[in-house]
């Protein structure tokens, strides 16, 4: 069965830590916004706790702006690049990760946009690559093809990467953010991979 909630959740996620560009400022300030992110997480084959929910965000546009570059860009110990994380894992070291996330990325022919001088390791880039990889597996279903390779590619990403290092900047996001809504994002995307990684486990054990 092709579940496009998935893909549709991780994108989400990707936005709530791009830089906060005014469309989807817009889009994430009213109940619509909650209600539709709601229906994809009952949509979701797995459980996800979102009872405290993703709040809007408490300041305007331009003070969130601010807020999004002073918190993330100019670093602080907040920074949204797993190769910062390196000193939290014995298994990598930043050329290692930036090795293999773009073995990841070539495999499947993901190319980074030159315009915006992404990085393969931000976590919005490596969010959308997730968003792509299970948009990937419900088409496959959709059409009765093998969605196996995307679904272990999902879990291989998971495992090497996401999950690696999303539970650390989750502690320093609740720790030293005040901004509601990068603290409500940030505790559902925790759960969100955790819980994805666990159903794609379950699933490939069954298959197999």
């Amino acid at each position: 069965m092709a579940n496009q909630s998935i893909p549709q959740i991780y994108l989400f996620l990707s936005k709530c830590f791009s830089y906060p560009k005014r469309e989807f400022y817009e889009a994430v300030g009213g109940a619509e916004a909650a209600e539709e992110l709601c229906a994809l997480i009952e949509g979701l084959p797995f459980e996800v706790d979102f009872f405290n929910g993703i709040p809007s965000p408490s300041l305007h546009q331009d003070e969130l702006e601010s807020e999004y570059i002073n918190t993330f860009d100019m670093g602080g110990g907040k920074t949204l690049y797993e190769s910062d994380y390196t000193g939290y894992r014995d298994d990598m070291c930043s050329r290692d990760i930036y090795e293999d996330i773009l073995r990841f990325y070539e495999h499947f022919d993901i190319k980074l946009s030159d315009k915006e001088k992404d990085y393969p390791d931000n976590l919005s880039v490596e969010l959308e690559f997730m968003a792509f990889l299970s948009k990937k597996e419900a088409d496959a279903l959709e059409f009765g093809k093998d969605a196996n390779p995307y679904r272990l590619a999902q879990r291989d990403f998971l495992e090497r990467h996401l999950n690696k290092w999303v539970d650390k900047l989750n502690e320093r996001i609740q720790k030293r953010i005040k901004e509601p809504f990068y603290k409500g994002a940030s505790a559902f995307m925790k759960e969100f991979l955790r819980n994805h990684l666990l159903h794609l486990k379950e699933v490939l054990k069954r298959l197999n």
